[in-house]
């Protein structure tokens, strides 16, 4: 068989008649494939997002925030990726005082707390050595409800998760009114109950501090030492429990409430300190970056990815916060709780987040666990304005359609009406 040879200036190949066929496909492909390949190059380049300008925004909006005179004093901080990516302070510790406040200045952190309490316990639980479905009366035989049955299901996981069957609030005003806790607790028996544990949702802070004997029946140590010493100071935090802690030094900002005048300098007050786990950390917003970062992974050393998987899972849902927080209907869709945490949908993405509230304090955090951004703001004054920051840097970094949520464009028509966007969270 003769062999057909194919040639030109630089080659010649030589095969048989029964191999053209194929060299001939090969050929064809090869031809194809640079065909394909120059005309790759000749398309434009795929267009590119534009940068990213989250912060950008942000810091624009939060500047402009603070000269609206809703603030005495304030301090926010973002995380990105698990670094400090951003860190602001802003105003003074009192209104008639000089002191500015700086990233290491004192706060109340109010219900912020929680998440503190719920931490340590997922700690223990990931090692080990509490499960979370444990009844809690035997760490606290004098807790009883209206349902003598009932008070033997309620669990670690039910006392974090809000599902205790006892009205919302429940004698929070007796906490208020300087009532002994341990007077509160022989009272619960009273309180008729809304459902069966476990049934629904109902926020406590009297009831929540349940925990407390939990905590310090397992560790060996009272409640507050506890979480100093597997949280705070593994994590690098100089935060505290009770008032003279917080009074330590100056360095503390002074609670602000409004007056005919403007904004005075309240009394601070101890009631919530009687329930630490509910409402009595103190903290710094370099204290809250670190907890932030925590949270959302980046210090597995101290709160493992199991760890933090127990907190912040959805346990039960909360109509009612749907209803609380309308003015964000755009863009919250579902509410639940975790532990110590909620968890929101917001538009169309899952957020873990916290508000907390005392007389003349304000704090936030709020964090997107897939994208790795989160915020955490306090303040020293019964300002609404605060609770804007989340939305307000979410919306930045989703690039939706811009709500004016901390109302920086509020105006008046010529009658006085305030606009809707100008209306209070």
């Amino acid at each position: 068989m003769k062999n057909v040879c194919l040639a030109n200036k630089r080659m010649s190949i030589c095969v048989g008649r029964g191999g053209l066929k194929g060299l001939l496909a090969g050929a064809v492909l090869l031809f194809a494939s640079l065909l394909d390949a120059q005309a790759q190059m000749r398309l434009p380049p795929e267009p590119r997002l534009a940068p990213d300008k989250t912060l950008e925004i942000f810091s624009d909006k939060l500047d402009r925030a603070v000269k609206t005179g809703d603030f005495v004093g304030l301090a926010v901080a973002v995380v990105k990726d698990g670094e400090i990516a951003l860190l602001r302070t802003y105003g003074k510790r009192a209104v008639n005082a000089p002191d500015p406040i700086t990233p290491s200045t004192r706060f109340r952190i109010a219900s912020l707390s929680k998440g503190f309490a719920a931490g340590l316990a997922a700690q223990l639980a990931d090692k080990h050595q509490l499960d979370l479905e444990t009844p809690v009366k035997p760490y606290a035989p004098g807790f009883r409800l209206a349902r003598s049955d009932e008070a033997e299901k309620v669990t670690i996981a039910h006392i974090l998760s809000h599902r205790t069957g006892l009205p919302p609030y429940a004698y929070d005003n007796l906490l208020e009114a300087n009532v002994p806790v341990p007077t509160i607790f022989d009272r619960l028996s009273r309180v008729k109950m809304i459902c069966p544990v476990g049934r629904c949702y109902s926020y406590q802070n009297v009831a929540y501090s349940l925990i407390e004997p939990v905590v310090a029946s397992i560790s060996g140590e009272p409640f507050e030492r506890a979480v100093a010493n597997h949280l705070f100071k593994p994590l690098g935090m100089k935060a505290s429990y009770g008032m003279s802690a917080f009074q330590s030094d100056d360095n503390w900002a002074r609670p602000h409430v409004r007056g005919r005048s403007g904004w005075r300098v309240a009394p601070p007050d101890e009631m919530y300190y009687h329930v630490p786990s509910a409402g009595g950390v103190n903290a710094s917003i370099e204290d809250m970056a670190r907890w932030l970062q925590a949270q959302m992974g980046a210090m597995p050393d101290v709160l493992s990815p199991n760890a933090l998987a127990l907190m912040q899972t959805p346990r039960v849902r909360t109509r009612a916060e749907l209803r609380r927080v309308r003015w964000l209907k755009n863009r919250v869709t579902d509410a639940h709780y975790a532990l110590g945490w909620r968890i929101y949908e917001y538009a169309g993405r899952s957020i873990v987040m916290h508000n907390g509230g005392l007389q003349g304090y304000r704090a936030q955090i709020a964090f997107l666990p897939e994208k790795g951004l989160g915020v955490v703001a306090l303040w020293n004054s019964m300002s609404s304005r605060g609770w804007a920051m989340m939305p307000t840097l979410f919306d930045a970094y989703f690039r939706l359609e811009d709500e004016d949520w901390l109302r920086l464009d509020c105006t008046q028509d010529q009658r006085g009406a305030r606009r809707v966007s100008c209306a209070s969270h």
